[in-house]
């Protein structure tokens, strides 16, 4: 019953109360108003276009040039890679003005300490 209130060409996705005033008009049920929630708050196409309602973030800024080579870094991983000398990911860690890279090879499972010994001992 609520499919046909809420999701149907004609009806339109009205929103949660209007579904539950159209809904109420031939049946009721007790919790009708929480089942009505759930079944909106879960539809698929209203989840996949809803626009996001948030505050604007702001004038962006740029960012400040770093004062020497490997002052300013970055660290991203390549995860889930086919097995090779026992490791399945790899670290990156990339010097912002230089370019220049460190490939490490690691596990998908590493830790955050694991990471840092990783960093310490290679770069």
């Amino acid at each position: 019953m609520v499919s046909l209130c809420y999701d149907t060409k004609v009806a339109g996705h009205p929103g949660g109360w209007k579904t539950l005033e159209l809904v109420s008009r031939d049946y009721w049920w007790s919790q009708m108003s929480r089942c009505i929630g759930q079944y909106i708050s879960t539809y698929d196409l209203c989840l996949r276009t809803k626009p996001i309602k948030q505050a604007l973030v702001g004038e962006l800024h740029p960012l400040r040039i770093p004062d020497s080579h490997w002052d300013t870094l970055s660290v991203d991983f390549v995860v889930e890679l086919p097995l090779s000398s026992e490791h399945d990911a790899v670290m990156t860690v990339v010097d912002s003005v230089s370019k220049q890279a460190h490939f490490i090879p690691t596990h998908t499972t590493v830790t955050a300490e694991g990471a840092a010994r990783l960093f310490l001992h290679q770069v």
